[in-house]
């Protein structure tokens, strides 16, 4: 009897688990991952995610724009997300600014400054790995092939505004 009161409730439960819409999706599994962003402002009109390989010069470009532009940073807030090109060595990069003391300065020195890092006896942990690994599988969702590539949600909307491709938060067009 307990066994069919125990099975009755996991089935309920699981029926009762409301599934987040497909047009919430990427904002959900953004909001999840936010947590292991580099954040580059406070404002409150759009939150933007920002996926970046450090070694991309167009990665470059775009961290020393809003850096210096003290606007965007009071208008919006970046969420800074490493994500690896395939065509770069990038990884150990990654793993180093994200384990660094600070990792916002760390990306500024490396990104704008271009300091030279030696990264020849660094070892990562697992758990950096871990947060790569969990960032690239939400990057893969979103149908992104270059860096930088951005997805914006302006603020009360439940809709965005991505740099390439296409994405379900997208607002359909009539």
């Amino acid at each position: 009897m307990k066994f069919f009161i125990m099975l009755f409730l996991s089935i309920f439960t699981l029926f009762a688990l409301e599934p987040i819409p497909i047009a919430r999706k990427p904002k959900a599994d953004l909001e999840a991952i936010s947590k292991y962003a580099i954040n580059f402002g406070s404002g409150k009109n759009s939150d933007i995610y920002v996926f970046i390989d450090p070694l991309c010069k167009y990665s470059r470009e775009l961290i020393k724009k809003i850096n210096s532009n003290k606007m965007l940073q009071l208008t919006n807030t970046y969420h800074i997300l490493l994500y690896r090109l395939p065509r770069l060595d990038s990884q150990k990069m990654m793993e180093y600014i994200l384990e660094s003391k600070d990792p916002k300065e760390t990306l500024i020195s490396i990104m704008i400054d271009e300091e030279i890092v030696d990264l020849n006896n660094f070892e990562a942990k697992e758990k950096t790995k871990e947060i790569l690994n969990g960032i690239s599988k939400v990057a893969q969702t979103l149908d992104m092939t270059q860096r930088p590539y951005m997805i914006s949600f302006e603020k009360d909307s439940p809709y965005c505004r991505v740099s390439e491709g296409t994405a379900a938060c997208l607002e359909e067009l009539e």
